[in-house]
């Protein structure tokens, strides 16, 4: 049996209960045990179903044993996927994408009848509400939490500075991102509209974090030091530019300062650790961002896709 988690929703007065896939992918659940407990903002995908996910603190790259496609999950089966953006999944219903990720556990069946209710709950909140409702993520019993190292105890430097933003806007939306979903930066967006540089805003610090970066972390172990320079300068400055001139100015000062440090240590672990604080600064925008995306302009492009459908307007009832 794997080990047991708390999983509650403090703003919807719910909890479950879970078990970890220990045997099936081990070094994977080892990573998410050690960053217990954690609290984030609680997420719902837009394109894939019906799930909830969360970006966590985690930013594993432990070796991977057992995945399962999203469209074999079944309520209750959880996910944990390194590779778009170290977010854990809980299925409340039917995916539909057939991605492959790995498989970190199951809610105890005991607890299903309470994810449908708190899963269109999160939807409800994403779409249109806007509400924080946080996550928290604890050891089912409080004796066997980890008690050893952390991975990032003991930082100096500017590794120490990604991982102490990340930290504070765990649960804080970054100034930047507010300035830009509500238009306050300078002449970002033609002709006096601002939403075109918001989108693009949010779809660049996704693709530059979640699928760039963290590739890096483990670019250390197969690269070269001159080549990790190499890539990490034509990947990082055409995303840190657009995405500093659109306002995310912390996140360009950070593309900087990691650029130049990558340049001052040849240390494979120093590197991992680095690279690793910086994702996870990253990670933090990419939630606030996702979160506070005007999804709901969704109800005027809708269609009739096995019972789903939403109204043509802001209306959370039936259509009339």
């Amino acid at each position: 049996m794997g080990r047991l988690i708390d999983i509650r929703w403090p703003e919807l007065d719910m909890a479950i209960v879970a078990e970890l896939a220990d045997e099936l992918n081990p070094e994977l659940c080892e990573e998410f045990w050690q960053d217990l407990p954690f609290k984030v903002m609680q997420a719902h995908p837009v394109v894939s179903g019906e799930s909830l996910y969360a970006w966590t603190p985690t930013i594993s790259t432990a070796p991977v044993r057992q995945t399962i496609k999203l469209s074999d999950c079944k309520v209750g089966d959880m996910r944990y996927s390194q590779k778009t953006g170290n977010k854990f999944s809980i299925n409340y219903g039917s995916s539909t994408e057939t991605l492959a990720q790995p498989i970190l556990g199951k809610v105890l069946p005991e607890y299903h009848h309470l994810l449908p209710v708190i899963g269109k709950a999160i939807w409800t909140n994403l779409f249109f509400a806007k509400e924080h409702i946080f996550v928290e993520v604890s050891p089912h019993n409080a004796a066997e939490a980890y008690k050893g190292k952390g991975r990032f105890d003991g930082l100096t430097g500017v590794a120490a500075e990604f991982y102490a933003e990340a930290k504070r806007i765990q649960t804080i939306e970054p100034e930047d991102l507010r300035r830009i979903r509500l238009g306050e930066i300078g002449e970002t967006g033609n002709y006096g509209q601002y939403f075109t540089a918001w989108d693009f805003a949010n779809g660049m610090v996704r693709d530059h974090i979640m699928y760039t970066a963290f590739n890096w972390v483990k670019y250390v172990d197969i690269l070269s030091h001159k080549d990790l320079i190499a890539v990490i300068d034509t990947e990082d400055e055409p995303y840190s530019e657009y995405l500093g001139f659109s306002g995310l100015y912390t996140l360009r000062d950070f593309s900087l300062k990691l650029r130049a440090a990558v340049r001052e240590t040849e240390d494979k672990e120093e590197l991992r650790t680095l690279l690793r604080a910086f994702v996870m600064y990253g990670n933090r925008l990419c939630a606030w961002s996702y979160h506070y995306f005007p999804w709901h302009i969704g109800v005027f492009f809708g269609r009739q896709v096995r019972g789903q459908e939403l109204p043509g307007r802001f209306n959370l009832g039936s259509p009339s």
